[in-house]
């Protein structure tokens, strides 16, 4: 019965990925936008979130593992019509390690072009001016004191002012030095695979306990996910979640080299999936 099969299909669909109690009415709900400007934001947050510290993006601020240490900050990464929402244990936290500064070693940190719209008492929305994407982070906490809020959201981003600095989302439009990154956000043949791998991060941060790492492709080398191998994780179980599940990346193959590696493809992109032991 339909109906029955819905029903099955948004509970597996909430437990495999964390969403909690999926609202949606489709048979498969959408996990992924169509807009190219999402898409290609969306790719760009999955290269900042998808670093380590032995493996830093290099947007990453010099001095610690901002960006790379925000999946210990998450609970749900989730599409929404018009926008990406995650729900956080911090959104102001998560927020600062997002928003772009200008660093007095280089250039910029952040993500360039990341703006704030305004925050709430739990909610914290932003807008990528390159590409017009949205993102909301959505706090687990609901503060009642509207000072309390600002208080909070101030002491989490007074870093990006210190000597030498400065908070370039503070900025409407795009600085020089944010312009000249427009390659981080630039729509490519790998934009769809990475955004894809965004929407579907969670369990394998949580359920198989890895420590992932994107690392781009340069030359004849191809792009790489790679991590640790996990005692508890078998490689073809994360094979099994992005190309056979409930949860899988629409028209996406794999093609086994070893039973540690293989090349995931979707579309006119690859990139090798590399369970090191």
């Amino acid at each position: 019965m339909p109906h029955t099969t819905d029903k099955r299909i948004r509970k597996d669909l909430a437990r495999l990925l964390y969403l909690g109690k999926l609202q949606a009415t489709d048979r498969r709900p959408a996990l992924d936008p169509l807009d190219r400007g999402q898409l290609a934001f969306q790719a760009l947050l999955f290269d900042c979130l998808m670093s380590r510290r032995d493996r830093p993006h290099p947007l990453e601020e010099p001095r610690k593992s901002a960006m790379a240490s925000i999946s210990g900050y998450l609970n749900v990464i989730c599409h929404r019509p018009r926008h990406l929402e995650i729900h956080t244990n911090t959104a102001y936290r998560v927020a600062s390690r997002l928003l772009p500064f200008r660093h007095e070693e280089k250039a910029v940190c952040g993500i360039p072009g990341l703006r704030l719209i305004n925050y709430t008492d739990g909610r914290v929305r932003l807008f990528h001016v390159p590409t017009g994407a949205r993102l909301d982070l959505v706090d687990w906490h609901r503060w009642q004191d509207k000072s309390m809020v600002s208080m909070l959201f101030k002491q989490e981003t007074r870093w990006h002012e210190a000597e030498g600095r400065a908070a370039l989302w503070l900025d409407q439009g795009l600085s020089e030095e944010e312009a000249a990154h427009q390659a981080f956000w630039a729509y490519t043949s790998s934009t769809p695979l990475r955004s894809a791998l965004l929407m579907r991060s969670m369990p394998l941060w949580y359920r198989f306990d890895l420590d992932p790492a994107w690392v781009p492709g340069h030359g004849t080398a191809p792009d790489r996910l790679v991590w640790d191998a996990h005692p508890e994780t078998d490689h073809e179980q994360v094979v099994e979640l992005l190309t056979r599940s409930v949860a899988r990346i629409p028209g996406a193959r794999y093609h086994t080299k070893t039973p540690t590696s293989g090349t995931l493809e979707l579309g006119g992109s690859s990139a090798e999936l590399i369970s090191k032991v």
